[in-house]
Formats: C-alpha cells, structure tokens, sequence
C-alpha cells in the first residue's frame, strides 16, 4: 500500500511569496504548524491509501483525463482559512479562476470511482495551504490580517501544465512528496 494524491505543482517563484507570506503570518505569534515551503501544492484529489496494483489504472485515468484540457494559467491570491473565520484550523492563499480547476477536479473524481475512490462529499475549494492551527490564540490579529493585509496577498500567476500522482511518505520531520506520474494538459489532443 502506498499513500498518494493528484495535484499540480508549485513554481519555485510562487513558493518564494508563499513564504514571505507565512513570514508574515509568524509575526501574529500564531499556534500552529506551517507548511514547509517545498512541500506545498494543490491537491486535487486525495486517494489515501491505495494498492499498487492500482496505480496502472490510476495513470490511465489521470493522463487520459488531464489530456483532455488545455494549458491554461491561474492565479495564487487572497488569503483564506477553514472551516471559517470565527473557527480558523486551517490557513490558506486561494487560486482564482477556480472554473477549469473545479472541471478538471470533478472529472477526475468521477473517472477515479470505479476504482474504489468515492472522492469529497464537500465542494472542492482549490488553494494552497500555509498554516495548520493548533489553537485559536491571537485569532482577533489574524481575522483583522485577513481583512486588511491578507485580501491583498498576492503570490504570482501559475501555469498550469502538468498534474502528477503523488506518493506521500510520511516521515517524523513531516511528509515527503515522491512523483510517480506526470501527465501533461493537451497531450492526448495532439495524439
């Protein structure tokens, strides 16, 4: 068995403003664990833990799938928390137009669940996550942030060209993040 998900990478460039900005967010003395710059991405779909007999179907599914798109670009923008602002767990920088993000994402759910994969009871709502809270100290700061500064948070325009099956190798310094496929946006139109 192995853990694994479908995202999209992240530019170095994006990366870098992703952690001026949670550079920011430190200086509110928040609780919580900050995503380690290198392993940010956006998930697309999660598939926990699968059977590698699986994974050639997996790959047919994702080539076929994110063959079927064109390259387009998106753009990492305004920060954001879940479940909300009056509970904040989770601290994120969200990914605008959402539109062809949300078709590619729902197709692939829907082609994955054949194979065993039910996917997300809960709308997909793409972003990228920078904090994970382990209480709701200084709060107030961090709702003011978000209003003020953090609506105007800005991390670069991303071009969305490839999506991978990741394979998630959870270690005691956090998780690492192996590329078992790469499929890329447009190929199986030019075939």
């Amino acid at each position: 068995m192995i853990r694994a998900f479908i995202a999209i990478a992240v530019p170095e460039s994006i990366l870098g403003l992703c952690r001026e900005i949670s550079d920011g967010l430190r200086e509110l003395n928040l609780e919580g664990r900050f995503a380690q710059t290198r392993s940010i991405h956006l998930t697309l779909n999660f598939l926990g833990n699968i059977e590698e007999e699986k994974l050639p179907a997996i790959e047919k599914i994702l080539r076929e799938t994110v063959g079927e798109v064109t390259p387009f670009k998106i753009e990492v923008r305004k920060l954001g928390a879940f479940p909300n602002l009056s509970k904040i767990r989770l601290v994120w920088i969200g990914v605008h137009p959402v539109d062809l993000l949300v078709d590619l994402q729902g197709r692939l759910q829907e082609r994955l669940k054949p194979l065993g994969f039910p996917g997300e009871d809960r709308p997909f709502n793409p972003h990228l996550t920078l904090l994970r809270l382990n209480s709701q100290k200084n709060l107030l700061g961090l709702i003011e942030y978000f209003e003020g500064e953090g609506a105007g948070e800005q991390a670069g325009l991303l071009v969305v060209e490839e999506v991978y099956l990741f394979q998630s190798i959870l270690k005691p310094g956090g998780a690492e993040y192996r590329r078992l496929v790469t499929a890329r946006l447009g190929e199986e139109l030019t075939r």
